[in-house]
């Protein structure tokens, strides 16, 4: 017999990768994550490569700007000053360019997108954010700094989804994960994210709180959250429970 684990209480999708993102009440869940994620990015067409936190400048310029999907399946982009742009619109890597300051390409994604070696979907639980809001000075841990997909209430004060590592998880009544590590952190967390000022507590109360292996064999490291594999896609919403 299977336990409940939670219930889904927000999703999240990010349109183009390192952009803010757009909550969603449903989504379909697919072989290479929730359908529309991350499917886009910015690429340096001087370096070959997509705009990562490596950069850590340049990630927070682009963290400024939001992503949606529109009817059509295209993508639009909001600037902080709120201006925009569309993905099919002529201009759009002179606009993007423009915002960052250096030349930038929009450009598709690598099919899968892959988080974390193959493990397309990010989980976080309450009770990590209860945690860490109750260890940092601000007395806040607000989910969209740590950028997940699906927000999973569990109740309790503690990093649950640590114990997840290894196992599959039901999420409605189609959808299956295979929970495969631990979500690393780096400095994305503490970055002004829209609205949400910038916090360098974000980080540092994860590695006094949770600094453990990502899997098994892995050194310790700051973890809050893990990455899972789609088993089976589905469509999942809020308020679907989570089973192991």
């Amino acid at each position: 017999m299977s336990a409940q684990l939670g219930t889904v209480t927000a999703l999240w999708r990010y349109p183009v990768k390192a952009m803010l993102g757009e909550r969603l009440r449903a989504a379909d869940l697919t072989a290479h994550g929730l359908a529309g994620d991350r499917r886009l990015a910015l690429l340096d067409p001087e370096s070959g490569e997509f705009v990562t936190a490596i950069q850590a400048r340049l990630y927070q310029t682009v963290l400024r700007c939001a992503a949606a999907l529109d009817e059509a399946g295209g993508t639009r982009i909001t600037l902080p000053d709120g201006g925009g742009t569309h993905s099919t619109a002529p201009d759009v890597d002179a606009v993007l360019s423009g915002h960052v300051g250096r030349p930038v390409t929009l450009a598709p994604t690598p099919v899968p997108a892959s988080l974390f070696e193959g493990a397309p979907v990010h989980l976080l639980t309450t009770a990590t954010l209860k945690r860490l809001a109750a260890e940092n000075p601000r007395g806040l841990a607000e989910p969209e700094r740590y950028r997940p997909n699906l927000l999973i209430d569990t109740g309790g004060d503690g990093f649950v989804e640590n114990h997840w590592i290894g196992r599959e998880v039901r999420v409605g009544d189609e959808a299956v994960l295979r929970v495969a590590a631990g979500t690393p952190r780096c400095a994305i967390p503490t970055f002004v994210h829209g609205a949400l000022p910038r916090d360098p507590e974000a980080l540092r109360v994860i590695r006094r709180a949770n600094a453990v292996p990502a899997r098994p064999g892995r050194d310790p490291e700051p973890i809050a959250g893990v990455y899972a594999e789609v088993v089976r896609a589905g469509r999942i919403a809020e308020g679907d429970p989570v089973r192991a």
